[in-house]
């Protein structure tokens, strides 16, 4: 993959929500912080739909979330990439890796897979076709620790790390593959997002190294909890937000994000407190262990 350097050294943030599902708070606060966090920089906030695993995607739910953030003064104005048209994007580097012999075909179900989802039967010594098979990329053990803006220094556990699905035998490709490719493809330098992928942030950094590309910088806020703890999400019942409470939405992931607006004026729509909020911001602290 050809390296890319942005023509202009410029903050790109962005905020790419998967459509299974109506937005709600939990990624509202997400789009929140990486919007505030882009214009603080006086950069460019992309939007990205990961449309791309058409099993758990609900019809409607990818425009519904687009009208949900609009509605709530969250608009790019850059045009929104939609995953499913970059599947050519996608095949092309998984070709590179092949042919490179970074990739190889996997035939292990899932019970034959060691508990971090690794390939543990020496797939990569047979020559397996790609019908029905998971295609796997060869990752580095080296160089994945990262300092969060957040979280501070993160070390990789380097074991998990040798080897990860990037083609998945239903010929869908996997979020690994296509959340680096379109990073690097829009010159993405600052993600912000949630916490629960910390970690994951590791297999995303080497594959950046394998591809010989510039590891973005990464801010994971505290992602917002049910009463019981857990992620607020679809699988643990979020409701999806409404547009006419936008304000209110808007003042409750501010609250989650520890962002104090209490020294504006009571605004009077939506772009009215993302501008108090944007003179007030700052990233919120790391969650308390």
């Amino acid at each position: 993959m050809t390296k890319t350097t942005p023509p202009v050294a410029r903050y790109r943030g962005r905020f790419a929500p998967s459509p299974t599902g109506p937005l709600h708070l939990g990624s509202l606060t997400t789009a929140l912080a990486s919007y505030l966090d882009a214009l603080h920089h006086q950069g460019d906030w992309l939007l990205r739909l990961e449309d791309i695993d058409p099993p758990r995607e609900v019809e409607g739910a990818a425009l519904g979330i687009l009208d949900c953030l609009a509605a709530h003064g969250l608009e790019s104005s850059h045009t929104t990439v939609w995953q499913h048209n970059n599947w050519d994007r996608y095949r092309a580097v998984c070709r590179e890796l092949l042919n490179t012999g970074h990739a190889f075909y996997c035939q292990c179900p899932r019970r034959q897979q060691d508990s971090l989802g690794r390939c543990i039967s020496d797939c990569k010594r047979r020559d397996l076709a790609a019908q029905g098979n998971n295609l796997r990329v060869t990752l580095p053990t080296t160089n994945l620790d990262f300092v969060d803006r957040i979280n501070g220094a993160i070390t990789a556990p380097k074991r998990t790390f040798d080897n990860a699905i990037i083609w998945r035998r239903d010929d869908l490709p996997a979020y690994l593959l296509a959340v680096v490719v379109d990073d690097i493809h829009a010159n993405i330098t600052d993600i912000v997002r949630g916490d629960d992928l910390l970690h994951e942030t590791h297999r995303q950094v080497a594959l950046y190294h394998l591809l010989d590309q510039t590891v973005p910088s990464y801010a994971h806020i505290p992602v917002v909890l049910t009463n019981e703890g857990k992620k607020l999400s679809k699988q643990t019942g979020a409701e999806g937000l409404d547009n006419t409470l936008a304000l209110s939405n808007l003042q409750r992931a501010m609250e989650h994000l520890r962002l104090d607006t209490s020294s504006c004026k009571t605004p009077s729509c939506p772009a009215a407190l993302l501008e108090c909020a944007l003179q007030n911001w700052h990233l919120p602290p790391p969650r308390l262990q």
